[in-house]
């Protein structure tokens, strides 16, 4: 699988109508639909000219591809370009090393039967649309090929029962991608990010790979990355973070928890359980010593590094209430006064 790792796949919500009913008449030479496409996806001056040289490029190739009813020439040419024209129109989740092709169908039997060829878009029910040769939707691969082409297709309809699989199957997937020696963390977080975007829009999930890598006319922030993961809800990372072992805060949450005190003191402070402290504040424990915080995980613990080792301590607990004093006996009181006279 070191080979996969050079790839870049790239997860798109669409709409299927938008590919038979869009793409494919802008494909076959509708000018006017390629006009509104461009305008659509923002495209000016040199985004307008690449563009439109893709379609007239992609446009004699798909034609071949066609009349020879060649599946993989299909992926390559109109699908590929059908996920480099979605990624101008909108935010693409993409994923370095892995994506839905690397789903093993053998271990992951009910998550792969939602995702299907990118050939049923060329199919309106049962049947292929007018303009396409009947065999070749079924002659279309269901995964990315190792060049720049369409992948595997999860339909409008399917995306509800595949995104409850695929909660399901968190945990063994993490350990298949894993052992293939994939991106785990990172390929289950913007499969589920992509997953629960388009079941939230009511919209399709379609992957490529390399489809616009080399497009220096991509908007910037049309691509959501595992480096720029601080725009993905922080639900879906703190869902995918537990497969891993780990709690998600969110960046709000973990600026107040870490922001320093001003004018804090330089000299540690003894530690005492009920008070709290921010990264940076040196500490006098009375069993570790002298001790600095380098992390404070939440409002009642914090990492704190000794001289021997790193201790998770508790902090803002509140003080225990002080008993009350039990209520002198009345009878004793009134002996003690007769004897006193």
């Amino acid at each position: 699988m070191t080979e996969a790792k050079q790839h870049h796949y790239s997860l798109h919500i669409f709409d299927e109508r938008e590919f038979r009913h869009r793409f494919l008449p802008a494909l076959q030479g509708d000018e006017a639909i390629v006009r509104e496409l461009l305008e659509a996806a923002n495209a000016a001056g040199p985004s307008w000219t690449a563009l439109h040289k893709m379609f007239d490029e992609t446009r004699p190739l798909w034609e071949q591809a066609m009349e020879a009813q060649d599946g993989h020439a299909a992926q390559r040419t109109g699908f590929a370009g059908f996920a480099r024209l979605q990624a101008h129109l909108r935010p693409a989740y993409v994923i370095t090393g892995a994506g839905l092709t690397h789903i093993e169908r053998g271990a992951f039997p009910e998550l792969c039967s939602y995702i299907k060829s990118p050939g049923v878009l060329l199919m309106e029910g049962d049947s292929a649309l007018p303009q396409v040769p009947a065999n070749l939707p079924s002659r279309v691969p269901g995964r990315c090929q190792t060049t720049p082409s369409g992948g595997g297709v999860v339909l409008k309809e399917d995306v509800r029962p595949f995104l409850q699989a695929l909660r399901g199957d968190l945990p063994r997937l993490a350990e298949s991608f894993s052992r293939q020696g994939l991106p785990a963390e990172q390929a289950i977080t913007l499969i589920l990010a992509a997953a629960v975007e388009a079941k939230l829009k009511g919209s399709a999930l379609f992957e490529a790979v390399d489809c616009f890598v080399e497009d220096t006319h991509l908007p910037a922030d049309h691509q959501l990355t595992w480096e720029r993961q601080e725009q993905l809800p922080t639900a879906i990372r703190r869902e995918a973070g537990r497969v891993f072992g780990r709690e998600v805060v969110s960046e709000r949450l973990q600026q107040m928890l870490e922001e320093e005190v001003p004018r804090r003191p330089a000299s540690a402070v003894p530690y005492s359980p009920q008070s709290s402290y921010s990264v940076g504040q040196k500490i006098e424990h009375k069993n570790f010593g002298e001790g600095e915080v380098t992390r404070v995980l939440d409002s009642r613990r914090l990492k704190v590094r000794f001289a021997e080792e790193e201790k998770v301590l508790v902090q803002g607990l509140k003080p225990a209430a002080p008993r009350r004093p039990e209520p002198e006996d009345e009878r004793d009181d009134s002996d003690s006064d007769e004897s006193a006279e």
